[in-house]
């Protein structure tokens, strides 16, 4: 998760506003909340509430994914997941996901 944090905080907040300034601002701030959801997930957190964090937060991202390179779907007038592109981020988001899944009911 702390991965993912750091590319969606640089990566995606920095990016954005490095390639489309304050036009996007409402994109820079979702990249830049999920990352302080992800980060206070793996830093804050232990144990069963971390597994059921990382699952809640992970996967629906991870289904996205795989949802917009399956239908082809468009962000910002670009793919938002063209493949083999995604496949990056589809293992990325995956991983966490199904770990909290497993350990979804572990003390």
């Amino acid at each position: 998760m702390i991965v993912i944090a750091l590319g969606h905080t640089v990566l995606g907040a920095g990016g954005t506003y490095a390639t489309h300034g304050n036009d996007e601002l409402a994109i820079i701030g979702f990249f830049s909340v999920v990352g302080v959801y992800l980060f206070y997930a793996a830093f804050m957190t232990e144990g069963q509430t971390q597994s059921r964090l990382a699952a809640v937060l992970c996967g629906p991202v991870f289904v996205w994914f795989v949802l917009c390179a399956a239908l082809g779907l468009e962000m910002l007038g670009d793919p938002a997941a063209p493949m083999p592109e995604a496949i990056m981020p589809i293992v990325l988001w995956g991983m966490p996901a199904l770990s909290g899944v497993m350990g979804w009911n572990t003390e």
